[in-house]
């Protein structure tokens, strides 16, 4: 059976390829240069969409893991990947100390049990490899932005703070550099990449007309004769280590 949030990723693959927020980034050229001249044996890239976080780092082996079939499918055939495993990234079908380095780039606000995540990357991965973790985070505009992503997409369960991303790591990982990036989207792509109703894609840009102007100016709300053009995120890089 194919669930509600395999179905809506399922059905788009093709958009994420070609998606200008996934396919290129400030992010992917800052990882491709901390890593540069570094070699992996085994790799890991968790919620993989299609895969393009893959083809930043050298490995010997690339496993792509992802929920949505056809997205594994997509990453596959277009990059460099040597196996797709389907799967929740709460229970990682690896034994522990498989991988020197697990990625995960623009994913972790779908995931709903963020502790169990947490433990089996930490559990997969060898001493001293690396967690490399995209995601978008938030501050002042927490409760605004999440509502519209989760109007946009309701597989999107939480954007977090990098206080709290930090947390989460318990000890167990050391920090090793961290990034802030901002992210221009066009929202006629970001909005529809999902392919919404035309209903639903006007709800959302009505949602950023409703912000508060202070989270209009935080967000980088661009309005031009009343229509919404973009919007400007925060994207965190946190590369960490495993120590424990």
């Amino acid at each position: 059976m194919t669930s509600k949030f395999e179905g809506n990723f399922d059905m788009v693959a093709q958009n994420y390829l070609f998606s200008s927020d996934h396919i290129s980034g400030e992010d992917l050229k800052y990882v491709s240069e901390f890593f540069r001249g570094v070699s992996f044996d085994f790799m890991l890239d968790l919620a993989t969409g299609a895969g393009h976080f893959t083809t930043v780092f050298n490995s010997n082996i690339k496993i792509a893991f992802d929920y949505s079939l056809n997205m594994l499918k997509t990453a596959i055939k277009k990059y460099d990947i040597d196996l797709g495993v389907k799967g929740d990234v709460a229970f990682l079908p690896f034994r522990e100390g498989s991988f020197d380095l697990v990625s995960c780039r623009i994913a972790m606000h779908h995931f709903k049990n963020i502790q169990h995540f947490w433990f089996e990357v930490h559990r997969v991965l060898k001493k001293n490899g690396y967690f490399v973790l995209i995601d978008s985070i938030v501050d002042i505009d927490d409760a605004y932005l999440n509502c519209i992503e989760y109007v946009r997409d309701n597989s999107h369960i939480r954007s977090f703070s990098v206080k709290e991303i930090i947390n989460f790591s318990d000890g167990k990982f050391r920090l090793e550099d961290f990034r802030n990036f901002y992210k221009k989207h066009d929202i006629e792509e970001w909005g529809r990449r999902l392919n919404p109703s035309e209903y639903l894609f006007q709800s959302i840009k009505e949602q950023f007309k409703k912000l508060p102007e202070n989270i209009k100016e935080e967000l980088g709300v661009e309005e031009i004769d009343g229509v919404i053009r973009s919007y400007t995120d925060k994207k965190g890089l946190f590369i960490f280590k495993k120590i424990c």
